[in-house]
Formats: structure tokens, sequence, C-alpha cells
């Protein structure tokens, strides 16, 4: 039978590995966005794209 001790050491765990995985997700998540930003900056040869997303995200909030 497992005690307590190892109940608390596995929850522990399991969180920490929860937040290095979410965190990762989020990285991920955010460096393709700033990618796609980036590549129609380039080929628009403007800042208009990240002003644009700026805004949008400044609405939501």
């Amino acid at each position: 039978m497992v005690d307590t001790p190892s109940y608390f050491l596995i929850g522990i765990t399991c969180l920490c590995f929860g937040l290095i995985v979410s965190f990762q997700i989020a990285h991920i998540r955010y460096c393709r966005k700033l990618t796609v930003l980036v590549r129609r900056s380039i080929s628009t040869k403007t800042i208009a794209p990240v002003l644009a997303e700026y805004e949008a995200l400044k609405a939501k909030q």
C-alpha cells in the first residue's frame, strides 16, 4: 500500500510536469503567431500587421 508521503510526491511531480507542458505549449503557440506576423510584415514591408494585431488584442481586453 502507498503511504501519504508517496501520494504527496506523486502529486508534486504531476503538478511540475503539468506546468512544464503547459509552458511549452504556450511557448510554441506564441512563437508560431509571431512567425506569422513576421512573415506578413516582411511581405508587406511594413509593421502594419503587427499594429493591427496589437489593436485587435487591445480591443479584446
